[in-house]
């Protein structure tokens, strides 16, 4: 663990997080946690247009672990879609119970990547990076 990042980190931040997290285990909240962490990524995604540097690491890994949380909501939800497409010819069953495990996976791994202070493999580009377009000044 990177010590000078330890003590670099905003801890609001980091409990806002986990309760990000914690809304996303009860499920029935996930929809808001969704939108929090849209809001958290789309104002990542300005800040750095805006600025046109580099982001710090702390930002990165905060932004990485709520990029992490919105696809994972967007991944189940098409799941949930094929589960109840299918729930007529059975394989709906399997889908919907492959489909909650896969949830809690990415969630438990998310939080032990958080207490961790690691990055997640989340790719979070700006239109300059992913459209080559350039930064508006």
């Amino acid at each position: 663990m990177n010590s000078k990042l330890y003590d670099s980190i905003e801890w609001s931040e980091v409990v806002f997080l986990s309760f990000v997290y914690a809304l996303y285990i009860l499920v029935v909240t996930a929809p808001l946690g969704f939108i929090i962490s849209g809001l958290k990524v789309y104002r990542f995604k300005k800040t750095v247009e805006k600025s046109g540097e580099m982001p710090s690491q702390e930002m990165v890994l905060i932004a990485t672990h709520h990029e992490w949380l919105v696809r994972t909501f967007i991944g189940m939800l098409f799941l949930s879609m094929a589960a109840l497409g299918t729930i007529y010819y059975m394989i709906g069953f399997l889908i919907a119970g492959a489909a909650l495990v896969w949830w809690f996976y990415r969630l438990i791994r998310g939080a032990s990547a958080l207490v961790a202070h690691r990055e997640m493999p989340a790719t979070i580009c700006t239109k300059a990076q992913c459209y080559g377009e350039a930064a508006a000044v």
